[in-house]
């Protein structure tokens, strides 16, 4: 800029002629001139960004990756010390009214706290070279390694557990938005969704939790273990008479922090699969559409009480919501993109068609049927109806109109399943979205709708029935 070349004197100027139309040809010493000049001025502008930089004016950003890096690791290596200073450190902050005990905030250089570490690397690999640069030095492992459960060390006091499982909920959740930040930069990011991060988690484990030594792990196998722990959590209190019930130990912090991580997670999931045909495979493979939808719909139906804060169950609907679009995202990215797909023809032999299977080969219709099960259609169904008393018109209405987006990609494959089901006339969804046109088509029942959103939602509905019908 004009005012920062000032004090150099700004650029030399060309030698110039008047003749316009004859190009100006420089002699040897004018410009050997020029060239002096203009070194002069990119040596003094060095200098000054030298200066800039040893005065801390310029963030050294390998260096504060490093420690970043540095910090995720001082975590894993001794979580259980680091777990209590942070709780000590939050509660003597409530009880001073202070936001920090030490006058530091979220976007000083040294944030030497897991939790602030985190909170700056998220903002930091927003930006596709630092997302590069922090994979290029080795944190990604240690970032993944902070899904694990069992890395996150804390004893059994009841006094302290709530308190510091919501804090372990709450690191992971940022390890959750900070994988899925940075790989939702570029696509040639995609790949790290499956890198092998096993040895490095093994490495932090103690030998009595070192059960699956011998396990590969990944950003996305330890994405996906989060729904399956819960739902093998409501097993086990179901066996043990509880159902879906929560005990006096599940405070409305801890379930809000559960609830919290939940959609954490399911973004940094939705980052790794949407548009990674290779993830969307293996994501198959390992069972994840059906673990996935058998959580939300066990959190949809989950009793929390009648004294329960209306909050969870909002959280508990925008959890499901985002489930069900990433399930439409997925079936949409196969219908629009199938050349990317293995397809297999209608009339391969079985013989062909086994062998696929053996080798672990998922074709577009293997991965479109494992987004549209019974389960998955019921889901797409049951967000049609959410409890707008508890939710809200305006959230209750979000919600119906990503649940009517889904129905109209999942539709084809869903009354497909149906048909093998039901005998007689009955049209899958068609009931369920009629309601929904009655609902809106209100104009002068003092909804509150303006008339030209009222007019995009009824054809949103009649864009919908027209695939179902």
């Amino acid at each position: 800029p004009p005012e920062e070349l000032a004090p150099f004197g700004g650029l030399p100027a060309l030698p110039s002629s008047n003749d316009t139309t004859t190009t100006t040809k420089l002699t040897a010493v004018e410009l050997q001139e020029f060239e002096a000049k203009m070194e002069l001025l990119w040596q003094h502008r060095q200098d000054e960004l030298q200066k800039m930089q040893s005065d801390g004016s310029i963030a050294d950003l390998p260096k504060i990756l490093r420690e970043r890096i540095e910090t995720l690791k001082g975590y894993l290596m001794d979580s259980s010390d680091e777990l209590m200073e942070l709780l000590e450190g939050r509660r003597r902050s409530i009880d001073h009214d202070e936001e920090e005990e030490d006058g530091t905030n979220s976007s000083s250089s040294s944030a030497n706290n897991i939790i602030e570490a985190l909170r700056d690397l998220e903002f930091q690999l927003s930006d596709v070279d630092m997302a590069r640069d922090f994979h290029t030095l080795g944190g990604w492992p240690y970032l993944i390694a902070l899904l694990d459960d069992t890395l996150h060390a804390h004893n059994d006091d009841d006094d302290v557990n709530d308190e510091i499982r919501a804090l372990v909920d709450e690191i992971r959740a940022l390890a959750a938005t900070t994988i899925g930040t940075a790989v939702s930069n570029l696509g040639e990011f995609r790949h790290w969704a499956l890198e092998d991060v096993s040895s490095t988690v093994n490495e932090m484990r103690t030998s009595s939790n070192n059960s699956d030594k011998n396990e590969k792990m990944t950003a996305l196998s330890l994405l996906t273990r989060v729904f399956q722990e819960e739902l093998d959590q409501r097993t086990e209190a179901m066996a043990g008479g509880t159902m879906a019930v929560e005990g006096p130990s599940h405070t409305v912090a801890m379930a809000k922090s559960r609830a919290t991580f939940k959609l954490r997670a399911i973004y940094g999931l939705g980052s790794l699969l949407r548009g990674n045909p290779t993830a969307q495979q293996q994501f198959i493979l390992n069972n994840g559409p059906d673990v996935l939808v058998r959580n939300v719909l066990g959190t949809l139906s989950n009793v929390r009480g009648p004294t329960a804060d209306p909050s969870l169950s909002r959280l508990d609907y925008k959890f499901a919501s985002k489930v069900l679009a990433l399930g439409e995202d997925v079936v949409m990215d196969v219908v629009l993109h199938d050349q990317e797909y293995i397809q297999i023809d209608e009339s391969a032999t079985d013989d062909v068609k086994k062998d696929y299977a053996a080798e672990g080969v998922t074709t577009a219709n293997q991965l479109v049927a494992s987004f549209t099960t019974e389960q998955w259609c019921d889901l797409s169904l049951r967000m049609l109806a959410p409890p707008t008393e508890v939710l809200g018109e305006m959230s209750s209405r979000g919600i119906k109109e990503r649940a009517l987006s889904a129905v109209r990609a999942m539709a084809p494959s869903c009354q497909a399943v149906y048909q093998e089901e039901v005998d007689g006339d009955i049209v899958w969804g068609v009931e369920e979205v009629k309601r929904v046109r009655v609902e809106w088509n209100r104009e002068g029942s003092g909804d509150g709708l303006d008339p030209v959103y009222r007019k995009e939602l009824l054809d949103l509905v009649d864009g919908v029935l027209g695939v179902l019908q």
